[in-house]
């Protein structure tokens, strides 16, 4: 960056995770130690830095310095202004994500297909079809009932029991998603769970559990637990992003061929739902602010050190780091050409070390064409964005993502992503307990659907109601 931008980088803090992190700001806001001048963060932190009145307001410098296309960016994803705008004034700058890394595909045993004969299902009657046969059909051929036809771990370690980074099932729900702030008819955000589609989602997990389709201990399993059954061979059908494709999918398979194993898996667009129609939860429009210290007087430097870096994005040949973020790190020359493959003791990631790393992808609204994913996955390797991307990644998640774009028209928006209104400070914490119980029970078995009805009614006299009037207050400021 030094030899590029004149731009030094010095750290102020090193730390080993985002905990330890969190706990190192916290400490200073406490004892008044200087802040770093840039942090990256989001969350009830950013709602703390903001509070602490130790972070700038960047209005000014950012319609002075942000370039054109940096500003074309903001303006097509306007969504992530959300948690980086307090009062009309611009805290920090979101990062903005390509808009499906958070986006589920179906992984499906191809080899278990195969064998009985089955095609990947289009809709929940499809998928229900191959539960069945993956579950009582012996696919994988040892003479036992001991597989499952989808891998579900319910417990993800923040809510949401139907929702999880991988192996859950809110494709079930299509269109009606649980958990997101969704407008309604009359142009009024309303609370997923109170769509009558929801209640009739969990009545489909009751039955698919009394069926056996997936592991009993579901409600205990968290991400990484179920989608071990997957990749060890126990559950037949996986839903979870095009990343898996590496990790974990992507392992199993390398693991499976070096002990001669047959582990087919393939990505498929996820099937409709009860209702009949394709949903996803969206993909965070963004993950995280940047936010700048008090005083801190480089704003001009910050702006063309981002810029910089989301021409790689864009796929701009002039950006410098278009090879690579470093050779002998993530790259070196072979014969005047890159190799991202053969890096003397191991490839080394430097996005840890840089502020808007470059090593993502570019958000589709900002493109023209197919993304850079559905490209490679053609074959197309024209440019060495492309063939960086080929030599970089996983084939498997390759082409996951390929299929995660071909669905973005179905991702169900979520209306709010503001900061904590007063009463969610208050009781969303409660309310997110309580609605987490009711699922669970309902899909165990434990309590009768229509209990369904008493927790709706709960929710709105809990809290609900007012959290509900005060998002859509929030959410009409913001415009």
């Amino acid at each position: 960056m030094s030899e590029n931008l004149g731009i030094v980088t010095k750290f102020q803090w090193v730390v080993t995770d985002t905990a330890a992190f969190e706990t190192k700001v916290r400490l200073a806001l406490a004892s008044g130690e200087a802040l770093p001048d840039v942090l990256y963060t989001g969350g009830s932190l950013l709602e703390e830095l903001i509070d602490s009145g130790k972070i700038q307001t960047i209005d000014e410098a950012y319609e002075k310095y942000a370039s054109p296309r940096l500003k074309d960016l903001y303006a097509k994803n306007p969504a992530v202004w959300a948690m980086a705008k307090r009062d009309g004034k611009i805290i920090g700058l979101p990062d903005v994500s390509n808009g499906v890394v958070g986006n589920k595909v179906m992984w499906i045993r191809q080899d278990w297909l195969d064998k009985l004969q089955l095609k990947a299902p289009t809709n929940v009657e499809e998928f229900e079809k191959v539960l069945d046969a993956f579950t009582n059909q012996d696919p994988d051929g040892n003479g036992k009932k001991d597989t499952f036809g989808m891998a579900f771990g319910a417990n993800t370690g923040y809510h949401k029991p139907t929702n999880n980074y991988m192996a859950d099932s809110e494709f079930l729900f299509g269109q009606d998603q649980p958990y997101l702030w969704i407008k309604g008819d009359d142009g009024q955000l309303y609370y997923g769970a109170n769509s009558p589609n929801v209640k009739k989602g969990l009545a489909k997990l009751n039955e698919w559990f009394n069926k056996g389709y997936f592991n009993p201990d579901f409600g205990t399993m968290d991400a990484a637990q179920a989608m071990a059954d997957f990749t060890s061979g126990k559950a037949g059908i996986a839903m979870a992003a095009g990343w898996a494709g590496g990790w974990p999918i992507g392992t199993a398979v390398q693991e499976a061929k070096s002990k001669n194993q047959t582990l087919n898996i393939k990505p498929y667009p996820i099937p409709s739902g009860i209702t009949g129609e394709v949903g996803r939860q969206e993909s965070q429009p963004s993950y995280g602010t940047y936010v700048f210290r008090k005083g801190f007087d480089n704003m001009e430097a910050v702006f063309k050190y981002y810029d910089t870096m989301y021409g790689c994005l864009i796929e701009d040949p002039k950006c410098p780091f278009a090879i690579g973020q470093g050779e002998g790190y993530d790259y070196v020359m072979k014969d005047g050409k890159p190799d991202w493959k053969d890096v003397p003791g191991g490839l080394v990631s430097l996005s840890r070390y840089l502020i808007f790393p470059s090593n993502g992808t570019a958000p589709t609204n900002v493109m023209d064409g197919p993304s850079i994913y559905q490209r490679v996955a053609a074959g197309k390797l024209d440019n060495v964005f492309e063939q960086k991307l080929a030599a970089s990644n996983d084939s498997l998640a390759i082409e996951g993502f390929s299929v995660a774009y071909q669905q973005m028209d179905k991702d169900v928006k979520n209306g709010f992503y503001g900061a904590n209104t007063p009463t969610m400070k208050e009781k969303w914490e409660q309310l997110n307990t309580l609605e987490d119980q009711a699922y669970l029970q309902i899909i165990y078995g434990k309590k009768s659907l229509d209990s369904f009805d008493t927790f709706l009614k709960q929710w709105h006299e809990q809290g609900g109601t007012q959290i509900t009037k005060e998002i859509n207050e929030a959410v009409s400021k913001m415009k």
